[in-house]
């Protein structure tokens, strides 16, 4: 597990995150940020074809994802045309269809968990609360808490925390890494 996460977060470009940075805090008055369920975000939904995914406008900047572990996923930037603006995330295919959705800025879930706001405690207490089985793992090589959520014995919605600080990592269905 280790190694697919560093591999997100560098491909996020979290090694500033990670190093004291956090998500910027929206404006007064600004709209709520994306709602992030747990198996779609906006059109996006988990095991679509790359082709449909792709035909949404929400997805550019293809690229190739961590190469352990045989075949490189192919990776998209959440930023194409018709994606919702102050969104950073990627999406993930592995044969050919969308496997995970991970986010650094822009989202929340509907429990009220968003990015760069609610630390990984409060997460984990928000979801215990709606009957979800939730597990917590302080991992010191990532200097980190991960928050996996699961439902129904699989995992839906993960998160990655630095210590002391609120989530950088929002991701369906669990944060991924590689190293």
């Amino acid at each position: 597990m280790r190694a697919r996460v560093a591999w997100l977060l560098v491909s996020l470009g979290l090694v500033a995150a990670l190093n004291g940075g956090a998500a910027p805090q929206a404006a007064a008055g600004a709209t709520a940020p994306p709602r992030l369920g747990l198996d779609r975000f906006g059109p996006l939904k988990l095991g679509m074809t790359r082709a449909d995914a792709v035909a949404t406008g929400w997805l550019a900047q293809r690229g190739t994802g961590c190469p352990l572990g045989g075949t490189p996923p192919i990776t998209y930037r959440v930023s194409g045309p018709k994606a919702p603006a102050g969104v950073v995330g990627t999406a993930e295919f592995a044969r050919g269809r969308l496997a995970s959705l991970a986010f650094t800025r822009g989202v929340s879930t509907v429990a009220g968990v968003r990015v760069g706001r609610t630390t990984a405690a409060r997460m984990a207490a928000r979801y215990r609360r709606a009957g979800f089985s939730v597990r917590t793992d302080a991992v010191a090589t990532f200097g980190g808490t991960f928050v996996t959520v699961r439902r129904a014995g699989r995992e839906v919605i993960g998160a990655f925390a630095e210590t002391g600080r609120p989530i950088t990592v929002l991701a369906i269905p669990l944060v991924t890494a590689c190293e």
